[in-house]
């Protein structure tokens, strides 16, 4: 069997090879969620008075309304070095998969096999023609023992390639994620007590019909703490970290293109154990659907019910396991490590190419 290389030379690209580095590192800050938008001002009826409520743990014998975790994961590589165009440009590959775990009645925790992919992708310059993506795709896949997805990066003059290159592959991602939770709500699965809980803020370009994310939350373990609260005059930083154990911060509006999300910060960890003043702090995030919500908020009663729920996920944790876990919900974890196993080896992928 040929190489992806080999295929990508006879199909007349100058393609040079390089050493395959991974790129799955954080170049840039600790806080990982680069793509939030600011909040603007308090979304939610009633105002919370101070800008913060203290959240009453749900107790152990109420069944969980959370009951579904959604995690989509990737590993990227520098594959090779291409001229296209007079450009001398990189080709990026990767693995992206996306998991569910399921918590049953019972509590205990397990994959919908049904719902996981992987999906194995190349990502060429967009000097590349379409036609010929396509025509290359179809000779990978016929003479390489892997099938790939082949996509195209927009090159532009002011930001490194390769950073162009993961975001499509990411782009992916967020497409494959926001397909999992509409196979999952047309079988209708979710409800208003079985929530799907998606890893990371709502942030899907995609257009997708927004009642389908009715019973869906976005939790994020880090956020970026230099946004203004709008009418305010602290940043998300100081407000969250001012949040004492069991606190919440009033829900705050966000708008991204055309739709409307409620984002609120609860946390989960006594501060006075904490290395940083931000870790045990997750961002909850949900879209307003109902033309109330829409424009006066989110009801202060239903948030305090999905912070007291999400409060009570903190009692197992991966502690020693995962660096984040004090903002990590444990079947979050549980659906990192299992997409995770999906993936081929680094040495296995690499050999590909």
């Amino acid at each position: 069997m040929l190489s992806v290389l080999d295929v990508v030379k006879q199909n007349g690209i100058a393609c040079l090879a390089c050493e395959r580095v991974s790129l799955d590192f954080e170049r840039f800050s600790e806080y990982t969620d680069s793509d939030e938008h600011p909040v603007e001002s308090p979304f939610e009826r009633p105002r919370v008075v101070k800008g913060k409520k203290q959240v009453v743990e749900v107790a152990n014998g109420i069944p969980t309304i959370l009951r579904y975790f959604l995690d989509g994961s990737r590993r990227t590589y520098k594959v090779a070095d291409a001229i296209l165009g007079g450009r001398y440009l990189p080709i990026i590959a990767g693995q992206v998969g996306v998991a569910v775990i399921a918590r049953d009645d019972d509590g205990h925790l397990k994959p919908m096999r049904d719902f996981c992919c992987l999906r194995n992708i190349i990502a060429f310059p967009d000097k590349l023609a379409g036609d010929d993506l396509a025509h290359l795709q179809a000779e990978i896949n016929q003479h390489c023992r892997v099938q790939f997805v082949a996509l195209r990066y927009t090159v532009k003059p002011d930001r490194d390639p390769v950073d162009l290159g993961i975001a499509r592959i990411m782009s992916e991602m967020h497409m494959m994620e926001v397909d999992t939770v509409l196979r999952i709500a047309a079988r209708h699965l979710l409800a208003n007590d079985r929530l799907l809980v998606v890893d990371g803020p709502l942030r899907f370009k995609k257009s997708f019909d927004l009642v389908q994310f009715r019973n869906v939350l976005g939790i994020s373990k880090t956020f970026r703490p230099s946004f203004r609260v709008r009418k305010h005059r602290e940043d998300v930083g100081a407000l969250a970290s001012s949040l004492d154990f069991a606190e919440r911060t009033s829900v705050f509006k966000i708008i991204d293109d055309d739709k409307v999300l409620g984002a609120w910060y609860l946390r989960l960890r006594n501060p006075s154990v904490m290395p940083n003043p931000l870790d045990g702090i997750v961002k909850v995030e949900c879209y307003a659907i109902d033309p109330e919500d829409k424009e006066e908020g989110f009801e202060s009663d239903r948030i305090d019910t999905i912070s007291g729920h999400i409060l009570r996920e903190r009692n197992v944790t991966p502690y020693g396991s995962d660096s984040r876990w004090a903002s990590h919900i444990y079947p979050i974890y549980m659906a990192e490590s299992y997409v995770r196993t999906l993936f081929m080896s680094t040495t296995a992928f690499t050999a590909l190419f």
